[in-house]
């Protein structure tokens, strides 16, 4: 007797807990159903569902995840209405519950989808569709509330990537394409010119967030898609070449110099050092000859072409690509250091083969120095890092004597 009163109280407690569960439940449905909802109201509202969502009783239900979404996309639309307002919100706490909505709709349309089956307990098949038949009661109204907000989750990526919220644009932007990807429904539908925008700010996203790898796949989806700004190559290049994977950052330089040509050196600078690092001068040099062939005066193209004479052959040979370089661009700072560094081994030879010694020596390696001096001075003014040019102005300044200029360069950060 005594057994049968501790099974009926404890049977007595599930039930009263599954009828509290289902409470909360209801009472969540009349806070919202009020005629003037604040944010607050709504924040009320889901925590009073909130502990139906992991009860056993209520969390295996479609009504109990419908309703959370419904709550957090009209606080969303709460949010909004404040905005046009003119009131302060909080931005991040507004795309939050956009993100949230779209969470808890995956579970409701989950659990809202029932097979119908027939007397032999097996799957209906439609005749149309041929596809196994399936009944829903709130399906469809959640469904609704992410067709009228798909742009919404577009725009909440924007203002969470605003705030340096990485994680929480990433997922807005990551929500946008997959609820744009669904075929069921024509309403999802977007052009490819708009998902390869998304994708592109989603791998930025990606990439501040520190996840380089994605990042690379998410370029990659863009650029397939259709987003054919250069940007989409070297953010990938980069995150590439932070991987190490040499073999894929020359592939995709390769793909970025058939579509952009020299307009920016990088791609052909990558492709030549791929050729030199292979020990492929003939390859290195075709490819630079193409390209001069098409743009004779490209400063940087001459620079390159040096470069590529001088692993041949030596740097007398590539002299007149250095010197050609910067007489069309006097700022060209890796050409202004080759001319400066012509000098500078000159010098340095001369030192080395001479049998001079002292002032004699002083007096005919000096003005070789000299000569060196404003090439690699005004490389170094463009590109202070350069640490080879730093290192050549420092021995120059010793060997010349000049302490102040010495000084400087060595206090320099």
């Amino acid at each position: 007797m005594k057994r049968i009163t501790i099974i009926f109280v404890t049977v007595l407690a599930m039930a009263f807990t599954a009828n509290a569960q289902n409470s909360n439940v209801d009472e969540a449905k009349k806070v919202i159903s009020g005629l003037s909802l604040t944010v607050d109201s709504y924040n009320k509202a889901f925590n009073k569902l909130k502990p139906a969502l992991t009860n056993d009783e209520t969390r295996n239900k479609a009504e109990t995840w419908a309703l959370a979404n419904r709550i957090k996309i009209e606080q969303y639309d709460k949010y909004m209405d404040n905005r046009r307002v003119g009131k302060k919100i909080d931005v991040k706490a507004m795309g939050h519950t956009l993100l949230d909505a779209y969470d808890y709709s995956l579970i409701a349309l989950k659990l809202d989808t029932i097979h119908v089956l027939d007397n032999k307990g097996q799957p209906v098949i439609d005749k149309k569709t041929k596809r196994p038949k399936v009944r829903t009661k709130y399906s469809k109204e959640v469904v609704n509330r992410l067709v009228d907000h798909h742009d919404s989750y577009r725009m909440a990526g924007s203002e969470l990537y605003n705030i340096k919220d990485w994680e929480g644009a990433y997922q807005a932007w990551d929500d946008y394409c997959l609820l744009a990807a669904r075929t069921d429904d024509p309403r999802w539908v977007k052009p490819d010119t708009v998902l390869a925008e998304v994708r592109y700010y989603q791998g930025i996203a990606a990439w501040q967030k520190g996840d380089t790898i994605d990042a690379v796949r998410l370029f990659s989806m863009a650029r397939h898609l259709g987003d054919d700004r250069k940007e989409a190559y070297d953010y990938a290049l980069v995150c590439l070449s932070d991987l190490g994977n040499e073999a894929e950052v020359v592939k995709l330089a390769w793909e970025a110099f058939v579509k952009f040509g020299t307009r920016d050196p990088q791609y052909i600078r990558i492709l030549i050092n791929d050729f030199i690092n292979r020990e492929d001068y003939s390859g290195a040099n075709d490819l630079i000859d193409d390209a001069l062939e098409a743009s004779p005066d490209d400063d940087e193209l001459l620079n390159l072409k040096g470069l590529v004479v001088e692993s041949k052959e030596d740097i007398y040979e590539a002299f007149p690509y250095y010197q050609r370089c910067i007489e069309l661009n006097d700022s060209n700072a890796s050409g202004l250091f080759n001319v400066g560094r012509f000098f500078y081994n000159k010098a340095m030879e001369t030192r080395q083969n001479s049998h001079l010694y002292g002032k004699k020596l002083a007096d005919l390696v000096n003005p070789i120095y000299r000569e060196a001096l404003p090439y690699l001075e005004k490389s170094y003014a463009i590109n202070p890092r350069n640490e080879e040019v730093k290192n050549a102005l420092r021995d120059i300044y010793y060997k010349l004597g000049e302490a102040e200029k010495l000084q400087a360069i060595e206090s320099a950060p």
